[in-house]
C-alpha cells in the first residue's frame, strides 16, 4: 500500500482561523489536543483497481495530551455526509467515553460529499483559502483513501498524526451511509488492506446481515429499530450483532451536539470552556423522563432514547475484544410478528433486542417508526405515569434494579449507569408523591 503524504497541522490559517467541525468546546481543558492535518496521495478505484487518482483530504485528530494517558487504540470515524455536509454520528455518540478512557479519535474526509462545497457546512464551501488544496477524485476511490489513512497511524510518516503516541490498535466506526460503506469495506477490501483492526457498523442502511465469510477481525454491528429485520445473521465468528429496543437511526443526542454546538462554533468562530459541553448533556442527554415541547412533535433532532450508552459500550467492547481476546456479549434477537414486522408491546415499545434501563422501565413511548429517520418520543401523561409508578420512590428502585441487570448483561458501563440514575433522581418533580425509597 503506498505511504500517504501527511502535512500540518494546519493551525490557524484561512479566513476562518481553524478547522470546520472542531470540538466546539475547548478540549484542552480536558486534557486532549485537537489538530487538522491534510492527507494527499494516489488512490485506486474500488470498480477498476488499475485506474489510479491522486487525492488530497483532510483529517481531525483528537488525542490525549498526556502520552501516560493514551490507551493505544485510534477510532477512525468514516464520518457521515447523507446531508450534504459531513456528520461524526459516532465520534459525537461516544466522545464521553474516548476522553474518559484515554483513546484518541479521528474525524476523516473520506468523501467527496463532504468537502466540496455547500456555503457554510462544507469545508471549501465554509473556507476556500484553508481547504484549497483539497481534491477529492470520487466516492470509487474512498476506500483505498481510508486504508491510506489507517496506515498513517500504524505505520507513521514523516509527519506523525500522533506526534509520537504509539498506536497499537485501529477501529473503525460508521453509522447510516458511513456504516454501509464500512460493511462493504469489511467484505471487500479487508481482506487484503489488513490495516483496520475491528469495526463498528453501525445502523447500516437496510441492516443486512448476511457476509460471505466470516469476518477476519472483530465486528460488531449495531442496529437500531429502523433497520430491524427477522432474518439471522449468517456469522458467527469475529461477529456480535446487537439491535437496541427503542433506538431510532437518528436521536436527540446527536441533532442538539450538531445544531447547538458545532454549528455554533462554525458560525461563531468561537469556542466555548469544558463545562459548555457538560450544560449540552444536560439538556441532550433527556431520555424522555423530563417535559418537553419538541418531543410530541417531529424534530429533525430525533427520538430522546440514549443510543450512545449502547454505541459507548460497544466500543468499549471491541478495544477489549482486541486486548484480551474476550469476545462481547451477545445481543438478544428483537422480536417480529407473523407479517415480520417489528413487533410492540401495549406502550408502543419494541418487544425484544437489547433492553437498556428507559425501555425496560418506561416513562415513555420510543416510535422509530415515526417522523422517517428520527422517530419521535412521547412521554407518559401525567395520570398514566403515577398509576404505573405510584411514587418517584417505587420508580427509582424498579430502574436501579433495571440498571444493574444491565451493567451485568455488559450492554451498559459504569460511568452511564451512573448519568442515568441521577436523571432518574432528577424526574422527581413529575410525581405527586415522593415515597421512601426502600430498594
Amino acid at each position: 500500500m503506498p505511504e500517504p503524504l501527511v502535512t500540518g497541522p494546519i493551525g490557524n490559517a484561512g479566513l476562518k482561523g481553524h478547522a470546520l467541525w472542531d470540538s466546539w468546546y475547548d478540549l484542552a481543558e480536558l486534557g486532549y489536543a485537537e489538530e487538522e492535518y491534510f492527507v494527499s496521495g494516489t488512490a485506486k478505484s474500488h470498480a477498476d483497481p488499475a485506474q489510479t487518482a491522486p487525492y488530497t483530504t483532510r483529517i481531525l485528530v483528537r488525542r490525549p495530551l498526556d502520552p501516560a494517558r493514551f490507551n493505544g487504540t485510534v477510532i477512525l470515524d468514516w464520518v457521515n455526509v447523507t446531508a450534504q455536509f459531513e456528520n461524526a454520528v459516532d465520534t459525537l455518540e461516544a466522545h464521553e467515553l474516548f476522553h474518559r478512557d484515554g483513546y484518541a479519535y479521528v474525524h476523516v474526509s473520506a468523501q467527496a460529499a463532504g468537502l466540496c462545497c455547500v456555503p457554510e457546512l462544507t469545508p471549501q464551501g465554509w473556507d476556500p483559502v484553508r481547504y484549497a488544496t483539497i481534491d477529492h477524485p470520487g466516492d470509487d476511490y474512498a476506500f483505498d483513501l481510508f486504508s491510506q489513512i489507517a496506515q498513517a497511524f500504524k505505520r507513521p510518516p514523516a509527519v506523525d498524526p500522533m506526534a509520537g503516541l504509539r498506536v497499537q490498535r485501529v477501529i473503525a466506526v460508521g453509522q447510516s451511509q458511513s456504516g454501509t460503506r464500512l460493511r462493504d469495506y469489511l467484505i471487500e477490501v479487508q481482506p487484503q488492506a489488513r490495516v483496520i483492526d475491528a469495526f463498528l457498523v453501525h445502523a447500516d442502511g437496510s441492516g443486512e446481515k448476511t457476509y460471505p465469510a466470516d469476518p477476519a477481525v472483530p465486528v460488531i454491528q449495531l442496529l437500531s429499530e429502523r433497520e430491524a429485520s427477522p432474518e439471522p445473521p449468517n456469522v458467527t465468528r469475529n461477529y456480535r450483532l446487537w439491535e437496541i429496543a427503542g433506538a431510532a437511526h437518528q436521536d436527540f443526542w446527536i441533532g442538539l451536539h450538531q445544531v447547538q454546538g458545532q454549528s455554533l462554533r462554525a458560525v461563531a468562530s468561537l469556542q466555548r470552556p469544558a463545562s459548555a459541553d457538560a450544560d449540552l448533556h444536560a439538556q441532550a442527554g433527556n431520555y424522555g423522563e423530563q417535559p418537553d415541547p419538541g418531543q410530541f412533535i417531529c424534530i429533525v433532532e430525533g427520538t430522546q432514547f440514549p443510543l450512545r450508552y449502547a454505541v459507548m459500550s460497544a466500543i468499549h467492547y471491541l478495544d477489549r475484544w482486541l486486548r484480551t481476546g474476550t469476545p462481547p456479549p451477545e445481543g438478544p434477537r428483537y422480536q417480529f410478528d407473523e407479517d415480520g414486522a417489528l413487533a410492540r408491546d401495549a406502550d408502543g415499545n419494541a418487544l425484544g433486542g437489547i433492553r437498556l434501563p428507559p425501555i425496560e422501565v418506561p416513562v415513555a413511548s420510543y416510535r422509530s417508526d415515526l417522523c422517517d429517520l428520527g422517530g419521535i418520543t412521547i412521554p407518559f401523561d401525567p395520570v398514566t405515569l403515577n398509576l404505573r409508578y405510584p411514587t418517584h420512590a417505587d420508580y427509582a428502585c424498579r430502574m436501579k434494579a433495571a440498571t444493574a441487570r444491565s451493567l451485568a448483561e455488559g450492554f451498559l458501563l459504569a460511568p452511564e449507569a451512573e448519568d442515568l440514575l441521577r436523571r432518574v433522581d432528577a424526574a422527581r418533580s413529575r410525581w405527586l408523591q415522593a415515597g421512601t425509597p426502600d430498594c
